[in-house]
């Protein structure tokens, strides 16, 4: 199994906690304004996780952040769609004051962790 669907998968069964959740969404938030420092391969991974947390019945993203990255988000790829690419750039800048490192670091081993990469 490719460590794409690893991730999907793992992630629509895994107990997120609450902050997870909204780590995961503020991942996305900079892989989608290209504001993260991650490889092209690990955003893809870390995009299936958030695409598995979406997919899911059982978690509530409807908030606005949320509503905003699916509807700029080409999900084909990591990038969003050209014409929302300010109004994600401005989301962004509104959103990382509230970001705390410590815990989008704590996010991201979590993840690789649980989905045995480095």
């Amino acid at each position: 199994m490719d460590i794409f669907k690893k991730a999907y998968e793992w992630a629509l069964t895994y107990d997120f906690t609450p902050l997870e959740i909204e780590y995961a969404s503020k991942l996305a938030l900079k892989m989608l304004d290209d504001s993260c420092k991650m490889d092209s391969h690990d955003r893809r991974v870390f995009f299936n996780v958030y695409d598995a947390i979406c997919d899911r019945s059982d978690i509530n993203l409807n908030d606005d952040v949320n509503k905003m990255i699916l509807l700029a988000r080409n999900r084909e790829s990591i990038y969003s769609k050209k014409e929302y690419a300010h109004i994600v750039h401005a989301c962004r800048l509104e959103i990382i004051p509230s970001m705390l490192k410590v815990h989008m670091k704590a996010y991201k081993a979590m993840v690789r962790k649980n989905l045995g990469i480095n």
